[in-house]
């Protein structure tokens, strides 16, 4: 997600304790309508466990967990073993961002970036090295994100993974111009993609999740849809357009577009606009948070609009729609990832339970291990630590196998070519529904 403004925190404030209530088991349906299944399990079947996290902002190096070793990784993507002999030690440092708002995806981040690390180091680490890790807390705040930029820099790090939001991803990029590359583990701000000045997502963007709800409402036969769209942030107001553009150019028709603020707390006068349409949509879409969309979904249904389908973007999934409970039954909703037999992600689930590990998050602690790995492939790939080195060979990676299902750099302009998982939910649990990429994608 794009920056939110500070007031939108204390909305998101119980989404600790909402991503708990998760079920680790995950139903698949609408089987015959999956364009595209993840990539198959054998390749991503090593175990990642999240580490604790801790709270403090000084830097920590991995340990040596094994001595290196010299088999291969067999398709994990842990880029172990092979012919790349290094001379130094792999060193990713981590910007992130604690504070209230970001802690909810680099609390989770962290964790799992570091235990990926423990995993690469007890296969045999990168060319032969442990690779190490330190992390810095950049506050949710520019300046401090400059600073803790620099002391990274300082520290002697090869490849930086940075924040979720463009007020500090930013300020980041400006500070390490170029020198060395950054992965933006959960941020889908297509604007911190460049590649030029080293930048890249783990994420697929705005335009990429929007145009994958507007092409599943169409395969769903969908044809009338509005939309809600707010001012507040850009990222409220970017993928509501991005699904007009996509849903009318497949032979939909938005009907309406209707406003709000972050700070509402009634969507009566929407609702009752809706209900006076002409045509009563089948479809409405929105990047709405919680618990703004449970309020709305609960007015639609008191109106009589219960048969309007919901539909919204990875905002849905990151302040816990499923805690709704079963007023929300029917929405859909786009994430980055989701537990299947075709991915690794409940295994990554699965072990860190059993390591006593908790991993608040599905998609951001898996989107971590993903921005290791791709790193890791990277230094690989290279055999070299050099950081525009690895900046070029990022840029140029191809069907790299991580955690989430595989990563393409290569003619993307620094935003990965990834499925969107589309999930719903089911008697107030989350299930999974595709996974898809789209084929209209918004400039």
């Amino acid at each position: 997600m794009r920056p939110i403004r500070s007031f939108v925190a204390e909305r998101v404030s119980d989404y600790h304790a909402n991503v708990h209530t998760r079920p680790a088991t995950v139903r698949a349906i609408q089987g015959e309508s999956m364009r595209k299944r993840i990539i198959p399990a054998a390749l991503l079947s090593l175990s990642i466990v999240a580490a604790a996290c801790g709270d403090d902002e000084t830097s920590t190096t991995t340990a040596a967990s094994t001595a290196p070793s010299e088999s291969t990784d067999g398709g994990t993507g842990t880029t172990v073993g092979g012919d790349c002999a290094l001379t130094e030690p792999l060193k990713i440092g981590y910007a992130a961002d604690m504070s209230e708002l970001g802690a909810a995806a680099d609390g989770p981040g962290v964790a799992a970036a570091q235990f990926m690390i423990d995993q690469i180091n007890a296969a045999g680490g990168v060319g032969g090295q442990q690779v190490e890790f330190a992390s810095k807390d950049v506050q949710g705040d520019p300046a401090a994100t400059q600073r803790a930029a620099q002391e990274l820099i300082d520290d002697g790090v090869d490849a930086i993974i940075g924040p979720p939001f463009a007020n500090t991803g930013a300020p980041l990029i400006d500070t390490v111009n170029g020198a060395l590359p950054i992965v933006f583990m959960s941020s889908t701000d297509p604007s911190l993609a460049d590649p030029s000045r080293g930048a890249f997502l783990a994420t697929f963007s705005d335009p990429v999740q929007s145009a994958a709800m507007a092409e599943f409402a169409l395969a769903e036969g969908h044809t009338t849809a509005v939309t809600f769209s707010s001012t507040d942030d850009i990222y409220f107001s970017g993928n509501p357009e991005y699904f007009t553009t996509v849903f009318q150019a497949g032979g939909g028709s938005v009907l309406a577009d209707f406003s709000y603020s972050l700070g509402d707390a009634d969507f009566s006068t929407q609702v009752n606009e809706i209900a006076s349409l002409s045509e009563t949509p089948q479809v409405l879409f929105t990047a709405m948070i919680m618990p703004l969309v449970q309020t709305l979904i609960e007015q639609l249904d008191a109106a009589g609009l219960g048969d309007i389908v919901v539909m919204g973007v990875d905002a849905f999934d990151a302040t816990g729609i499923v805690s709704a409970g079963t007023v929300a039954d029917g929405v859909f909703f786009s994430a980055h990832t989701y537990p299947t037999d075709g991915n690794g992600v409940q295994k990554f689930l699965d072990d860190a339970a059993a390591a006593g590990t908790a991993i608040e998050t599905i998609s951001f602690g898996a989107l971590a291990a993903d921005a290791v790995q791709i790193i890791a492939a990277a230094a690989t790939e290279a055999c070299s630590t050099d950081g525009a080195t690895l900046i070029e060979t990022v840029n140029n990676l191809v069907n790299v196998p991580v955690t989430t299902g595989t990563v393409t750099f290569k003619d993307t302009n620094g935003v990965p070519e990834k499925d969107v998982v589309i999930l719903t939910i089911e008697g107030g649990e989350i299930a999974f529904v595709q996974a898809l990429r789209p084929t209209n994608i918004p400039s």
